[in-house]
C-alpha cells in the first residue's frame, strides 16, 4: 500500500509538471505583436553655441530618450532631425526636454517648413536655381513668386502661381 501511495503521487507530480508546462508554453507561443509607429520631425534649436558642447550633447540626450529612435543635430544648420516611436513619446514631449536641457538654455520649436519632394516644391526649387531644397528655397521662392504669405503653407501659394 506505502509502494501505491508512492507511485501515485510520483504519478500526479510528473502529471502535473506536464501540465504546467505545457501551459507555459502554450503562453510563449502567443505572439504579441506592437506596430511601430515611427515619425520623423525637424526641430529648429535657437541657443547653441558651439559643436560639441551643446550640438553634441543635445543628440546624446535626444539618443537617450525613451522613444526616439534616431537624432541628429546640426550646429550649423541650428536644427535636428528625428526619427521617434509616436507610440511611445511625442514632438511636445521632445521640444519640452530640449527647452528645459541645461535649465533652458536652449529654444527648441518643431520646423514647419516642408521638405522638397515630388510635388511641385521641387520643380519651384528648380526655379530659383537653389542647389539643395529646404526652408530657405521655399522662402526664396515665394518671394519670388511674389506670394503673400511665406509661412508653413509656403508652398501652397508657391504652387498655384
Amino acid at each position: 500500500m506505502n509502494k501505491l501511495m508512492r507511485f501515485g503521487f510520483v504519478v500526479l507530480t510528473v502529471v502535473l509538471t506536464i501540465v504546467s508546462c505545457s501551459e507555459t508554453t502554450a503562453q510563449s507561443k502567443e505572439v504579441v505583436q506592437q506596430v511601430v509607429q515611427s515619425t520623423e520631425m525637424t526641430m529648429s534649436i535657437k541657443g547653441m553655441t558651439c559643436l560639441m558642447g551643446c550640438a553634441r550633447a543635445i543628440e546624446v540626450e535626444l539618443k537617450n530618450l525613451e522613444g526616439v529612435e534616431a537624432a541628429k543635430v546640426d550646429f550649423k544648420a541650428a536644427n535636428a532631425q528625428l526619427t521617434y516611436n509616436s507610440a511611445l513619446t511625442s514632438e511636445s514631449t521632445i521640444v519640452d526636454f530640449v527647452n528645459n536641457y541645461r535649465h533652458g538654455a536652449f529654444e527648441a520649436s518643431v520646423a514647419t517648413a516642408k521638405k522638397c519632394g515630388a510635388s511641385c516644391t521641387k520643380s519651384c526649387c528648380e526655379k530659383v536655381g537653389a542647389k539643395k531644397c529646404g526652408a530657405d528655397c521655399i522662402k526664396a521662392c515665394c518671394e519670388k513668386e511674389e506670394a503673400k504669405k511665406c509661412g508653413a503653407d509656403c508652398t501652397k501659394p508657391c504652387c498655384d502661381k
